[in-house]
């Protein structure tokens, strides 16, 4: 059998993602990270994971960003719990920034008929 491989070393172009944060909210930080930077870590733990999946699917659709590792691990800690941990890495798509003006200008347009209405 062989052995599991490791996550791989990473830095800090990261996002942590926890039960708490809303899948909405974490698409805007990745966006507004991605607008410095041409890809982001999305780091969860079990709870945080199914929001940092749709996350990322919903903005892959989008086709903002581009799926490069998806890695989970298991490590055992000393009370011989199990404690699960997942890595989507997302680089950033050709067409992100188009896509991205274009969204802002929709949500700026949104604003001001909401201010008005």
């Amino acid at each position: 059998m062989s052995q599991p491989q490791e996550l791989p070393q990473l830095d800090k172009k990261e996002l942590r993602v926890n039960s708490a944060d809303n899948t909405k909210r974490v698409m805007y930080l990745i966006k507004e990270f991605l607008l410095n930077n041409d890809y982001v870590n999305l780091i969860s733990g079990t709870g945080g994971a199914p929001i940092s999946v749709r996350a990322a699917e919903s903005l892959v659709r989008l086709g903002y960003v581009n799926y490069e590792i998806i890695k989970t691990d298991t490590v055992l800690n000393q009370k011989e719990r199990r404690k699960t941990k997942l890595l989507v890495k997302l680089r950033k798509d050709p067409n992100f920034q188009a896509l991205y003006d274009e969204n802002e200008e929709i949500r700026k347009k949104t604003q001001e008929i909401m201010k008005l209405g």
